[in-house]
Order: structure tokens, then sequence, then C-alpha cells
């Protein structure tokens, strides 16, 4: 896997004519009323990366949230931070620095407004409730930095820490109550309670945090706890980008799905056998929606599994057989990266 770094960056830059290494592309407005200087052309992804710094990217999480919300903070600083350390080409990327952000904050009335790529993915997509936005914002920044295949690898590894992480992180915590964050005043200075969601889904993260926190869901506890959490994903993006340039991602993060959904996956995956169960995909905690199993023991339309009914007792029977000996061949194969075959 080819990995492009700044010195390459540098050495192609006679590829394109006018553009300065800390030159930014010019780009209309909505009233299409501000007119480029010059055309600079971006060259084809993926851009690469540097090292980060996991702690910097956490306090830029952490402050992209308070600027952008989750999906546009979690971009904003994984892009401000390869900015800061490659240049060119992310310079061509329209993104305010850390500096203007936290100007902005302090001059809230100034009636100017900040806006980022991603930022349409706060709340679940414009407060849907979907996929969390800071997951969605880092995986973005993540497919502009390596090869697609990197970024088949890297994602599901930070899909699955933001399922099984109590957040807010114990580190976000004390940046929290020992003012270690950059914005000038915080919605809380507390130490927050930590939960972990089981899903990746706005909605069910933010709902089942409130539950055991005891916060409302327009708290500005909540908020706070989404802001640090924003910044604990961005840390992880980091340290998942360290650990590929390295070689090191299967070691330090072994991709295991739950037991529960390594269990489901042997019959339900991704296949060419309805017959078989093979009508859905996907790695994610199947308990955060399926939590009623009745459907194996009950009436239900799906008639053939196994050559059996799925609801009666000799098809629930075969599910179990094959759940017993496949689950740990499926959770074997997580762990050892091997792909899933989930095109």
């Amino acid at each position: 896997m080819k990995i492009f770094h700044r010195r390459s960056f540098l050495k192609g830059l006679a590829a394109f004519p006018g553009a300065a290494i800390c030159g930014i592309a010019g780009a209309g407005n909505a009233n299409a009323n501000i007119a480029a200087p010059e055309t600079v052309e971006a060259p084809a992804l993926p851009w690469g990366y540097n090292e980060l710094n996991p702690e910097y990217l956490r306090k830029l999480g952490h402050l992209g949230y308070y600027g952008f919300e989750c999906a546009g903070g979690s971009f904003w600083a994984i892009i401000t931070a390869l900015k800061e350390t490659i240049g060119y080409p992310y310079t061509l990327i329209p993104l305010p620095a850390r500096e203007e952000v936290l100007h902005h904050l302090k001059n809230k009335n100034s009636g100017k407004h900040l806006q980022v790529m991603m930022q349409f993915g706060v709340g679940g997509v414009a407060n849907y409730g979907s996929l969390c936005g800071a997951p969605n914002g880092a995986s973005s920044a993540i497919n502009i930095a390596l090869p697609m295949a990197g970024v088949k690898e890297m994602v599901p590894r930070l899909m699955r820490y933001y399922e099984t992480t109590p957040f807010p992180s114990d580190k976000s915590n004390e940046y929290g109550i020992k003012n270690g964050f950059y914005p000038p005043k915080y919605k809380s200075s507390k130490s927050l309670p930590q939960s972990a969601s089981h899903s990746v889904l706005c909605h069910v993260s933010v709902g089942s945090w409130c539950e055991n926190a005891g916060y409302a869901s327009g708290s500005k506890e909540r908020s706070e706890r989404c802001a640090r959490l924003t910044g604990d994903i961005t840390a992880m993006a980091g340290t998942l980008l360290n650990a590929h340039m390295k070689g090191e991602l299967h070691t330090v993060s072994p991709m295991k799905v739950s037991q529960e959904t390594a269990g489901c996956r042997t019959c339900h995956s991704k296949g060419k056998e309805y017959e078989t169960g093979q009508f859905t995909r996907g790695m994610m905690e199947c308990g955060s929606c399926h939590d009623d199993r009745r459907p194996h023991l009950g009436e239900n339309k799906l008639k053939t599994v196994y050559g059996a009914d799925i609801g009666t007792w000799s098809g629930a029977a075969a599910i179990g057989t094959a759940t017993g000996i496949g689950a740990h061949a499926v959770s074997r194969r997580f762990g050892k990266g091997e792909p899933d075959n989930e095109e």
C-alpha cells in the first residue's frame, strides 16, 4: 500500500501550476459572487498523512464540537492537524484555523457564521438520530488520507471502539475538570458519568447516556458529554492512523465483533443463499436494535433456514447448532483481520 507523505507532495507540486504549498483554492459561495483568483486542481485521493498526536487531536475534536458540533468537529480537527503537519494539498480544503474558531467562540454576537464540511452530520445526520456525527466526520477525514483498502480496515475499528467504550473517557473528564481543553468557557466543568452505548446511532447513544447519567438530552451536561466524546473519537482516529502508518493496526486494535453478533452472523450475513439466512449485512452489535429474539421461536414470514421454518423449534435448534459451531470461527476471522466480503 503506497502512502504519500509531505516530501512526495512537494516533489509533485510541478504537476499543479499555480498551486502554492500554503495556498487555499478560492471557491464561490451560495451567491456565486466570489471569484477564484486562479484555478488550482486538487490531486487525486488519497492525500496521505503524517504521525499525529492523539492528545492534541482530542483537544481539537472537543474544540471542533464547540465550533461545528460532532461531525463537523471531528472532521475539522483531523484535517486541521493534517494541514498543520503536511500542508498542501490539505490547504485546499476551506477550514477556519484554530485561532479563528477560538475568536468566533469569544465573539459569538459578531454575526459571523462558520461552516465546515461534514457539519450536516450533526445529531445523527441533520439531527435525524442515525449515525453519530463523531465517527462519521472522522471517517470522512480518514477517507481523504488513506487508500480505500486502509479505510475499510480502519473505520470498522473506529466504529467498534465507539460501540464498546464508556464515554466520556477518563482523559476527557480530566481535561474537563482541570481546564485542559481549548474553549474559553465550557458547557460543563463536571466529571461526567460514563456509559457505553453498544450502538453507533446517535439516538441510542444519547438516550442510553441520558438514562444512565440522569441528565436531559437538552442539558448542557449532555452537550458537554458529546463534545468530550467527539474529542475521544478524534483521538482514537489519530491512534489508528498512527498504527496503520507503522503497520501495527491489527496489534493496536484487533477487530472483534461481540460473541452475540458473531453468533448471529453464522447465519445472517451477506451472501447468495437466502434459504440459509443470508439476507442481511453488517458488523454492528445486533442487540442494539434486535433485542427481541422471538422471531426465532414464533410464527413469522421467514420460512426456510436449513430446510426448517425459522419460526419452529426445529428451526431454532438448527440455528443454535450453527451458532455453536460457527460463532467461534466468525470471531477468529475478525480477530485475524480477514476480509468480511461485505462489498
